[in-house]
């Protein structure tokens, strides 16, 4: 009878297992293996990439049409991206190119710029000639304005990292700087914390280093995230030819961020992150039927 319990003691805690794995954040199991880019073009031709940051091809391509790409943040497969046509925040699936619509709009713009999130809210570039991110809830709510010095107006690169900010100077200015900067704006903190020789446009950041869009090159350049010193290019294949060019980049900030146990949950789980559910389930299931044959013996 001991040998027995133990038996049932053992699937108890295999199936408790299995059922528990639903529990845990799906994206924290991938890999971030991934940069997506909003092309600067024509309202005819803007695309959503999603490029593998290993071989810089693309792997998905999402014709759009909104107006001249600029922003772009990817949440849990979902994109968030703006346009310099207007003051909408726009939302897309990448898996599956869906047009969800306006997510919000952004008051007092006409024009927005790169786009960032922190795990709860988006921090939004101006791109009407001033130096300021606005940080806006998921639900369209102004919630602070802070003004970037160095910014020179027209800065189309804005990136959150490790409760910071880090940003462009201007517009595809060449050579590109990018300093670093408190949540609430003013003076950089680390000015110059990584200098291009190249017209630099977006930035994202994976966890662990900085890539920024060669924006006429269609390259995207790795830079160190803790010392901001260069280490590789990775040259884009595969992109639509009237829409080459990306001007904002952005990581999954579901794995960066939601990954770590940070509070991510503005999407449903995409395809992959469904098909691990199944499984964990089917586990489940399979582990309570083996405690229900034991018990019955």
């Amino acid at each position: 009878m001991v040998k027995n319990r133990a038996g049932v003691g053992r699937f108890v805690s295999f199936a408790a297992l299995s059922c528990a794995a639903l529990l845990l954040p799906a994206a924290g199991v991938q890999a971030q293996q991934f940069i997506y880019g909003n092309s600067a073009s024509s309202p005819s031709s803007q695309f959503l990439y999603k490029i593998d940051k290993t071989t810089g091809a693309v792997v998905k391509s999402c014709q759009m049409n909104k107006g001249n790409g600029r922003g772009m943040v990817v949440v849990n497969n979902i994109a968030y991206y703006t346009t310099a046509s207007n003051n909408n925040v726009f939302k897309a699936d990448m898996g599956t190119c869906a047009d969800m619509g306006v997510a919000f709009t952004v008051a007092g713009a006409t024009s927005l710029s790169t786009i960032a999130f922190d795990g709860t809210n988006f921090w939004v570039g101006d791109y009407s000639g001033t130096n300021q991110a606005f940080y806006y809830s998921p639900t369209g709510t102004l919630l602070a304005t802070v003004h970037l010095t160095s910014c020179t107006g027209f800065c189309d690169g804005l990136e959150w990292f490790n409760g910071k900010l880090i940003s462009n100077e201007g517009d595809a200015s060449n050579p590109g700087h990018y300093d670093i900067y408190a949540l609430t704006g003013g003076a950089p903190t680390t000015a110059n914390f990584i200098n291009t020789t190249f017209s630099a446009t977006g930035i994202a950041f994976d966890g662990t280093n900085f890539y920024v869009s060669d924006i006429f090159n269609q390259k995207l350049q790795v830079y160190n995230g803790t010392t901001g010193a260069f280490i590789n290019t990775i040259t884009i294949t595969g992109m639509n030819a009237s829409a080459n060019v990306l001007e904002d980049l952005s990581a999954d900030y579901a794995i960066v961020i939601g990954g770590g146990g940070g509070p991510v949950d503005l999407t449903v789980p995409t395809m992959s992150e469904w098909a691990l559910i199944l499984m964990s389930v089917l586990l489940g299931l399979l582990g309570l039927g083996m405690v229900a044959r034991r018990a019955r013996r």
